[in-house]
């Protein structure tokens, strides 16, 4: 992986090759809620990565049905438990009409 610069910045550019060669070590890092990577194809940002748990968090801030559904499912997949999600992001994810 590339030497980290003296000023450590949470966003990180790495091309996919190094994304290729370094994804343990780029999992592991995406587990800090400050970390993002801007992933670039011939230095051109493709992506944004984050972590799950911060992407949980953002989305839960959307108003969006679609995004709380993700939300909903993420929290699932990652053993959540359906208490602790806002009564009005469940309302969402179920009734796109609500808001």
């Amino acid at each position: 992986m590339a030497e980290k610069p003296a000023d450590p910045s949470p966003v990180r550019i790495i091309g996919s090759r190094e994304l290729h060669q370094n994804l343990p070590a780029i999992l592991r890092e995406l587990e800090r809620p400050d970390v993002r990577y801007v992933l670039t194809v011939h230095g051109k940002p493709r992506a944004v990565l984050v972590g799950a748990e911060p992407f949980l968090d953002l989305i839960h801030r959307r108003e969006g049905s679609s995004e709380a559904l993700v939300g909903l499912q993420l929290s699932a997949l990652l053993g959540g438990e359906l208490n602790a999600i806002p009564l009005d992001a469940l309302e969402r994810a179920v009734d796109p009409k609500s808001k």
